[in-house]
């Protein structure tokens, strides 16, 4: 969560709305890891198990689509939160270390009020 705490400017736990954007894209080896890579608590990965979601690209292709993950049954705001922090943190962390701050102020700036 300590990458978080350095995105000045953006409040993501007091957010309107509770969206929280970012540009998404994923490579094949992270398409094919399982969710619990995610680092989920159980009641998340229950409901993306329970929705047919086994793997991150399927999570990652369901959002980029548009699928709603409130829409999911048993899915609230803290579940879908945490699912959305915890895609933004993967792709953060597979990122090369010399490219990580840049795609901090991209993210930074898409969520600016």
């Amino acid at each position: 969560m300590g990458i978080m705490n350095q995105m000045e400017g953006v409040n993501l736990h007091e957010k309107k709305g509770g969206q929280f954007k970012f540009r998404m894209y994923m490579t094949q080896g992270m398409k094919r890891a399982s969710i619990e890579t995610l680092d989920l608590k159980p009641r998340p990965i229950n409901i993306l198990r329970r929705a047919g979601y086994n793997t991150v690209g399927e999570v990652v292709d369901a959002v980029s689509c548009g699928i709603e993950l409130k829409g999911l049954r048993n899915c609230g705001k803290k579940s879908t939160r945490e699912i959305m922090e915890q895609l933004f943190l993967y792709q953060y962390n597979s990122l090369p270390p010399e490219e990580r701050d840049g795609y901090l102020a991209e993210v930074v700036l898409l969520n600016r009020k």
